[in-house]
């Protein structure tokens, strides 16, 4: 070997190692999720970015390409209230409107002292329902008969239950936004002042969904004629699932539309399986692009809809 060629030799492996440690410094000291950028969900409609953090790419930084100093900030308040909370103003006063002298005293404004947030715990009541009966004298007098008449009850919002719109919904916000199963629930709602069984708060989200369900197909509609997508299916566990082991893996499919849609909506299917037939059922009346990844179980969607993929995907592919 020459002198020129053990020199490119050995460059090239201090090359491969800088390489090395750079991925394995990222892998020990850098952030174990993927930073997407948050417009990743346009790519569709065109990005210029698509990651929000610059890639380790192994190569040492340049005497030119100086990271400049962090100016130092000002420590700002970490809390951010929402502009449609209720505001209540109060006025500190004096006891004894009078100056030592005894003089009466002029207000001349006020003072801006400080805001505080207040929490007002949650409570049951009970609603006792009653109409009204009236009965028409004069229509009595004339042919001897008793006319009565009652005002107009409203249905119940789940017949001979005691649940209202207002406690169904919390206990569905408890358990699909924030994730606090049924039966972790019942204690709160026993302090609240009803001992709730899990069987009846799950009848009451069963009995909701019904409900809903003919809103669910129309949104199901609009998002159908969209003509940009985007798809997904995750894994999850279902408890007591009939023919299923509790370890087993159910899958929670996901469409929903790209950021530019002006009408966003998520909706979620769910399934016993990931099984491209759901696929074919859950995207049948679509006919348009859609952004998923690169499962084998997309193959079994119509031609009408074209597939692109996922940058985060593609990403993994090359480093």
């Amino acid at each position: 070997m020459t002198p020129e060629e053990e020199i490119a030799a050995l460059r090239k492996q201090v090359a491969e190692l800088t390489e090395m440690v750079a991925y394995l410094t990222k892998k020990l000291y850098g952030q174990k999720s993927e930073q997407t950028d948050p417009n990743q969900l346009s790519l569709l409609e065109g990005n210029d970015g698509v990651f929000s953090a610059p890639e380790q790419t192994g190569q040492q930084s340049s005497a030119t390409d100086q990271v400049p100093a962090k100016k130092k900030r000002k420590k700002t308040r970490q809390e951010s209230l929402s502009r449609h909370l209720a505001v209540k103003e109060t006025m500190i006063d004096l006891t004894g409107q009078q100056c030592d002298q005894g003089h009466k005293l002029t207000s001349v404004g006020k003072k801006f002292v400080r805001e505080e947030l207040h929490f007002i715990p949650a409570k049951l009541y009970r609603e006792r329902i009653y109409t009204r009966t009236y009965k028409c004298l004069e229509c009595e007098l004339e042919d001897g008969i008793a006319h009565l008449i009652q005002a107009h009850t409203p249905a119940a919002l789940i017949p001979h239950s005691l649940a209202s719109a207002s406690v169904v919904a919390e206990i569905i916000c408890q358990k699909f936004i924030l994730g606090t199963p049924l039966y972790r629930q019942l204690p709160n709602w026993k302090r609240l002042g009803i001992a709730l069984s899990e069987a009846t708060a799950t009848n009451w989200i069963i009995k909701s969904s019904q409900m809903v369900a003919p809103i669910y197909d129309l949104l199901w509609q609009a998002i159908s004629a969209q003509r940009y997508l985007q798809g997904d299916e995750t894994p999850i566990q279902v408890l007591r699932e009939s023919g299923k082991a509790a370890t087993a893996k159910s899958y929670m499919w996901v469409a929903r539309t790209v950021k530019q849609c002006p009408q966003q909506i998520i909706l979620y299917a769910y399934s016993k399986t990931r099984s491209g037939t759901f696929a074919q059922k859950l995207y049948q009346n679509f006919t348009g692009i859609l952004q998923c990844d690169g499962y084998a179980g997309y193959n079994l969607l119509a031609n009408s809809v074209t597939r692109v993929g996922c940058w985060a995907h593609v990403r993994r592919k090359f480093y």
